[in-house]
């Protein structure tokens, strides 16, 4: 079994970890603008707070177990992506719902296109699964090759669209042609869309009906804005999705994380705008990274991946921008096989993706 990589126990595992380094730093976490974790920068839709606030007037939230079945859920995620209520397993996040389906469809040997998330090697490694590292090079933009992603002895295969940490999107076209090159030779393909909400148009969710290889996980957080809630989804034609959700563990989501997320999907406009703003945003954090000289990679999601060039040391860049601007970025250096001197940024309100410029722009000069 390939093992775990090791990683850069100076650098947080995952973005969003303010209080390691507030502590590490001797920074208050309030002074501290996270670049990150790529979350909504906006925050949530205006209508979570006060259905939570209204809902919790109602004892028996506190007082009652949730839904088992999570109807009410379910049939708003639904609603939101065009499936029915029978294609959908629900859970506190995306990993309890990736090791679900390994373990639900018995994975030997899997094929691990990286750099990637961290998590799904992790994921991997505790389901005893034998990886197979496909590395995608920054040369080709890290796009995905059908017919190398394909070819050998192997089960299963981990893809996300748009990619972590690059933000690359893969077409439509693409992925259906992979899913389905998959499907002839009885591959399953578990594919992270936890971005595709800024990109709808490029989603597989809808094919799972009838591709019985294809699960497709999505976030309810990310988004919308509310990761503390932790609530995602996993879509599948019905056979599949019956089988998972057999195998998920009882009332993995509280009733009032269902509450939020039910209330969030039901936010159009809000998805609408989020859309455009983001758009605008990234295009034009991408040109002030490139005129720094930067090496920027294209993205479709909510986060830019870009390398500074001849950096000797990166984690010292890094510290820098902590020590010098209270600004944290997402250190790359524990994402296996990524060159070094990669960062990721998320995209961030006009006001903070300025303040970021100036001070790349200062460390860098």
């Amino acid at each position: 079994m390939t093992g775990l990589k090791p990683h850069n126990t100076s650098v947080p595992m995952h973005g969003g970890q303010l209080r390691q380094v507030s502590d590490r730093f001797s920074i208050p976490t309030s002074d501290l603008m996270d670049f990150s974790a790529n979350i909504n920068p906006d925050g949530h839709p205006p209508n979570v707070l006060s259905t939570l606030r209204s809902r919790l007037e109602d004892i028996s939230v506190l007082s009652c177990y949730p839904d088992l079945e999570y109807a009410s859920l379910k049939a708003s995620i639904a609603k939101y992506c065009s499936l029915t209520t029978q294609n959908l397993a629900v859970a506190n996040g995306f990993v309890p719902l990736l090791e679900c389906a390994i373990r639900t469809f018995k994975i030997k040997r899997c094929v691990l296109p990286v750099p990637a998330f961290v998590e799904y090697r992790r994921s991997l490694t505790r389901c005893g699964v034998e990886i197979i590292p496909h590395v995608l090079t920054p040369s080709s933009d890290f796009q995905y090759d059908v017919h190398a992603l394909i070819n050998g002895e192997h089960d299963a295969i981990v893809l996300a669209n748009p990619q972590n940490p690059s933000g690359v999107l893969n077409r439509r076209k693409v992925m259906l042609d992979l899913v389905e090159s998959c499907a002839d030779r009885n591959i399953k393909v578990f594919l992270d869309e936890a971005f595709i909400d800024y990109v709808p148009c490029e989603s597989l969710t809808q094919d799972v009906k009838r591709l019985n290889n294809l699960i497709v996980f999505r976030s309810l957080t990310k988004f919308h804005g509310i990761p503390g809630l932790r609530v995602a989804y996993a879509a599948a034609n019905q056979s599949l999705t019956k089988l998972l959700n057999e195998n998920l563990a009882p009332w993995p989501i509280t009733t009032l994380a269902a509450l939020a997320a039910a209330a969030a999907l039901k936010e159009e406009s809000f998805a609408m705008i989020t859309r455009q703003r983001n758009e605008r945003r990234r295009n034009q954090l991408w040109t002030s990274l490139k005129r720094l000289d930067l090496q920027v990679y294209p993205s479709a999601a909510n986060y830019l991946l870009f390398q500074v060039p001849g950096c000797p040391e990166p984690q010292t860049f890094w510290e820098r921008m902590i020590v010098e601007h209270h600004l944290v970025l997402r250190n790359c250096s524990n994402y296996e096989s990524l060159p070094t001197s990669h960062f990721r940024c998320a995209v961030r309100t006009d006001k903070e993706n300025e303040a970021l410029t100036c001070a790349l722009a200062a460390v860098l000069g």
